[in-house]
């Protein structure tokens, strides 16, 4: 069948975007055909129809980002193309491009964002045994870049930040495909996006400098130009919107890997409250994204810490200055992603409000800082009047968010548009006032303006009163009781009319575009801006956190650690009556056993630890009664036996390889937390591994670290080694029942309470009594089994334990 030259059209497009469903556009729809129409008819439940025998579904025009967000959010790559010249003056057929490339990582409209949530794009290559990773949120042009040694370490991080789109050199393709799951989007990267000509040049355009020297790219550059030329063809548009590059994992900031994320519960998984939702009273998405960052890298530099502390304090302290704020902040709105539209054209008249508004509370804001000396380095705000005042000047108090119509801009801003606004809305006004002058003029009192689509407008006579017709009048048509007439004025009324909306769709467009260019040449003063104000929204939103929750200010120490009365953040908001708990550590008792039966508190105790730690670094308030602690370079957290389905890996492989991470990148000035090391496999084997590796921490690293197991055989530690402290949480008996107090003291369990726990969890009468026989028929037989597991003091002093070297272990 010979195609018409519009599917000829569609034909040629799509065999240049083979690997996206093409949306082509068609007057007042976006169309799909063919295996692209069946995918958009099932998965946004279209109606599947047929156009030349090809299968056809389409969307309207209007509700296009509607339908994007679902075929984004299923992972489709979706490729826009748009009528690229009127079709009121196009010669034949109308040429049609692809305009932009939707992709899930190259976000920008705020209906398909997030606006708590950073969407990142990530570019991974392999260079020297080296995994360099370059990312980038689109949507706000923060660009951060990293290089990794090890694909576990490579995985754990794109785990961590949230990538929503993941791009990989080929050659990589098997290694990441087998480690994540559908819901993040991965693509490999073609050979012109890896090219090696004109690397810097690319970064230099898309950073907007005139060398990158500066920004210590090093190994990263290959993969951080790949990600330029990527976001630049989807996008296509050659100028990008970037910011600098961070470097991430750097000695700024305190390294939490994935596992510690979700073991320690610092972001929501499952629809679990997690410490973010504590601490999150932020009013803008922009201190909703930057609240995140800080929780997921809390800070190495004291200096640092103190200043987030300091002004956090002034907030708890002053009230009224903390609500005053809270309130201007509300009118905050999402200045990065507006910024980031706008550097691409894609800004909307609700976007330009919504800096307007942003900007008419600045004001209020820099002089309410102004009343706290705390808030001195922060004050001298530009609020960016000039802006303000031409955005105020410009735009109605209530605009249409259609640019085009005549509501957008103000009146009086421009006489052009006015008069053309007067015509398009008056119209009818001015034929009427032409009328009346008209009647009043000649006398005939039934003169009339009419329309036609042949003769346009026309003054209608009877002919009982032509001979009072002036002799300008120009005769038009005649009918049976009356003559149409026209006049000089009234033709060029209605060309005025006629072409007025068109006149005025166009003003009102330039005047748009001239505003939004305006408001582009203050993108730098308006990203400072959004810095300052998202950084204030964070420090109150920790102040409230810190007011409704009866947090503390920490103090730091040079390894000491204090925690008095202290609580879990999450765990105390669900429950009444949470009982606080104490620990004390130094530089001599760093290792502490916790033993305690199943629902006791162990884990819970174990985890604020690792939280408040968290919460200090990163600038906050934390729950206890008074906190002293030490600056940690990492904190590790693991917390029960879980397998990993998607790599292939059984629980205890699981498990050891998260206890690996630890033991081989652990510092004397980390934190590790454990919960339950060993109780993947044999229970011989289960406890020689976390005796082992107890002694490894204690000895090798040296640093701080409380182990909660249910091997009391490893309270033997304690009377080996100087330094390991045994604690246990309080358990009351009361018959044959048992009451958990949740009280962490000095000492070892006496009883793991597993049957008395089981007959809590409502396991039947006759189980329960069956389990305690069993009991006792394996306690006599085991005796001196237990006896010789625990080997005496003695003997173990003799033991001369190897060193093992990093190298020799494959299971990191």
């Amino acid at each position: 069948m010979k195609l018409t030259p519009m599917m000829e059209q569609y034909m040629k497009i799509k065999s240049k975007h083979k690997d996206a469903i093409l949306l082509f556009r068609l007057g007042d729809f976006y169309e799909a055909f063919f295996d692209d129409a069946k995918i958009v008819s099932e998965k946004l439940d279209i109606v599947l129809t047929q156009r030349q025998g090809a299968p056809m579904a389409g969307v309207p025009y209007h509700a296009l980002n509607t339908y994007l967000k679902r075929l984004v959010q299923l992972g489709y790559k979706v490729a826009i193309c748009d009528q690229v010249e009127d079709p009121a003056t196009a010669k034949g057929l109308v040429r049609r491009e692809v305009t932009r490339i939707v992709t899930p990582g190259t976000l920008l409209e705020e209906e398909l964002l997030e606006g708590s949530l950073n969407n990142y794009l990530v570019a991974v290559c392999k260079q020297d045994d080296r995994y360099t990773v370059a990312g980038a949120d689109v949507s706000t042009g923060e660009t951060f870049w990293t290089s990794l040694n090890d694909l576990d370490e490579l995985c754990d991080l794109l785990k961590s930040i949230g990538a929503s789109q993941i791009l990989y050199e080929p050659s990589l393709k098997g290694q990441l495909e087998d480690r994540f799951t559908n819901n993040i989007v991965l693509e490999p990267l073609q050979d012109w996006h890896l090219n090696r000509a004109n690397i810097d040049q690319d970064i230099a355009q898309a950073l907007n400098v005139a060398i990158v020297d500066h920004l210590e790219l090093s190994e990263g550059r290959l993969a951080f130009a790949a990600l330029v030329r990527y976001i630049r063809y989807t996008l296509m548009s050659e100028q990008i919107f970037l910011k600098p590059p961070r470097l991430l994992r750097s000695d700024d900031y305190v390294f939490l890997d994935a596992s510690t994320i979700e073991q320690l519960g610092l972001l929501m998984k499952n629809g679990q409250t997690s410490l973010f939702d504590v601490l999150n009273f932020t009013r803008t998405s922009m201190g909703a994204r930057l609240l995140k960052q800080w929780l997921l890298q809390p800070l190495r530099d004291r200096g640092k810490i103190e200043w987030r502390l300091n002004k956090v304090e002034a907030l708890v302290k002053d009230q009224l200055l903390h609500n005053e704020l809270t309130e201007y902040l509300a009118a905050v709105k999402d200045l990065q992603r507006i910024l980031g539209r706008l550097e691409y054209n894609k800004a909307t008249v609700k976007d330009l409000v919504h800096i307007r508004s942003t900007l008419s509370v600045c004001p209020a804001i820099k002089m309410a800082m102004q009343t706290n000396e705390a808030f001195d380095d922060m004050s001298n705000l530009d609020c960016i009047e000039d802006l303000h005042d031409e955005l105020n000047r410009a735009l109605q108090e209530e605009p249409s968010m259609n640019v085009g119509e005549g509501n957008v801009i103000k009146v009086g801003y421009d006489a052009e548009l006015d008069e053309l606004r007067n015509l398009v809305f008056n119209a009818e006004d001015f034929l009427k006032q032409i009328e009346q002058r008209e009647k009043m003029r000649t006398g005939i009192s039934n003169l009339r303006i009419g329309y036609n689509e042949v003769f346009g407008y026309y003054i209608e006579i009877t002919k009982s009163n032509l001979s009072r017709v002036p002799k300008e009048y120009i005769r038009k048509q005649t009918l049976v009781n009356s003559e149409r007439f026209i006049t000089e004025e009234l033709k060029q009324l209605e060309e005025k009319i006629i072409t007025a909306k068109e006149k005025l769709e166009k003003r009102e467009k330039e005047l748009f575009n001239d505003l939004c260019s305006k408001v582009r040449k203050n993108s730098t003063r308006l990203a400072k801006l959004a810095d300052v104000l998202s950084t204030l929204d964070v420090l109150c939103s920790l102040a409230t956190a810190a007011v409704r929750h009866n947090y503390v200010r920490p103090s730091f120490s040079d390894g000491e650690l204090v925690l008095k009365n202290s609580r879990h953040p999450i765990v105390e908001t669900k429950v009444e009556g949470f009982v606080p708990n104490d620990l004390t550590l130094d530089e001599k008792n760093s290792f502490v056993v916790l033993t305690g039966p199943n629902m006791s508190g162990k884990s819970t105790f174990v985890r604020q630890i690792g939280l408040i730690a968290v919460m200090a670094q990163m600038g906050s308030f934390v729950p206890a009664e008074q906190a002293i602690l030490p600056i940690f370079d990492r904190i590790f957290a693991k917390m029960g036996v879980r397998d990993d389905v998607v790599a292939g890996r059984s629980t205890f492989l699981t498990e050891m390889n998260e206890v690996a991470k630890i033991v081989y990148h652990a510092t004397k000035d980390s934190l590790v937390l454990l919960d339950e090391v060993g109780r993947g496999t044999s229970t011989f084997d289960g406890i020689s591994i976390a005796w082992a590796v107890s002694e490894y921490i204690h000895n090798k690293i040296s640093c701080k670290c409380v182990f909660a197991t249910h091997f009391t055989e490893l309270t033997e530690l304690a009377n080996l080694y100087e330094g390991v402290l045994n604690k246990t949480v309080q358990v009351a008996e009361e018959g044959s029942t048992i009451v958990f107090l949740h009280k962490v003291v000095d000492g070892v369990a006496d009883k793991v309470y597993g049957i008395e726990v089981a007959q809590i969890a409502g396991l039947p009468r006759e189980i329960v009594d069956r389990a305690r026989e069993v009991l006792e028929t394996i306690s006599e037989k085991s005796e001196l089994e237990n006896r010789l597991r625990v080997v005496s003091t003695e003997r173990l002093k003799k033991i001369k334990r190897r060193k093992v070297h990093p190298d020799q272990s494959t299971l990191w």
